[in-house]
């Protein structure tokens, strides 16, 4: 039987849940001022489901793999929770103003004149792990990207000491895993010359 030794010499000391950060990559034009290192305070790296397609044979069901779905009602969406701000740092009227992007309130039609699906989908967010000692090492890339939902943020009269947060459900066409465990920063300029040097590569 494995004793405690043997536990601490397999172990390589696990991944913290509260280190992570998430980017956006291209359009919108204020998709680099939606998100930043320090407002997002949740998220999930999203799961990857390949469905079933039973067939019943004699009284038993024989399961082949089907489609590749990445939640399981089968909605390609995505959902992080913000911490609400106030000034430049508002990014509950930033994720609103790019829903209106979409559709507006009023006018239930885009806001802005000959706008196009380019200019409204945000072409690449990336969430990263991020090791205890800096660095990433698990990356998941989601593509074409869109605001489903800006949830709201809720008040009360007798809450204390607590700081409003608002969720933002994102709806993207398909994901790309990365595990970058073996890539190690040694100093703070990407060799790679991406301007974000806990990106490598991109």
């Amino acid at each position: 039987m494995a004793g405690i030794q043997d536990f601490i010499d397999n172990f390589n000391g696990g991944t913290r849940k509260n280190r992570f950060k998430v980017t956006l990559i291209g359009s919108p034009n204020q998709a680099d001022n939606l998100v930043d290192d320090f407002h997002i305070q949740a998220a999930a790296m999203p799961a990857s489901i390949i469905t079933t397609n039973p067939i019943d044979y004699q009284g038993r069901k024989i399961l082949y793999p089907g489609d590749r779905i990445y939640s399981a009602d089968g909605f390609n969406v995505w959902t992080m929770t913000v911490l609400d701000d106030t000034g430049s740092n508002n990014l509950w009227q930033k994720f609103h103003d790019w829903s209106n992007q979409i559709n507006g309130h009023d006018t239930n039609a885009g806001d802005t004149v000959g706008i196009t699906d380019a200019q409204i989908i945000v072409e690449q967010l990336n969430l990263n792990q991020e090791g205890a000692n800096g660095g990433v090492i698990k990356r998941a890339k989601l593509f074409g990207c869109w605001p489903q939902s800006v949830g709201p943020i809720e008040m009360e009269m007798q809450a204390r000491d607590q700081y409003n947060s608002f969720d933002v459900t994102i709806c993207f066409k398909y994901v790309k895993y990365e595990d970058l465990d073996s890539v190690v920063l040694t100093n703070p300029t990407d060799p790679s010359g991406s301007s974000d040097p806990t990106l490598p590569g991109l």
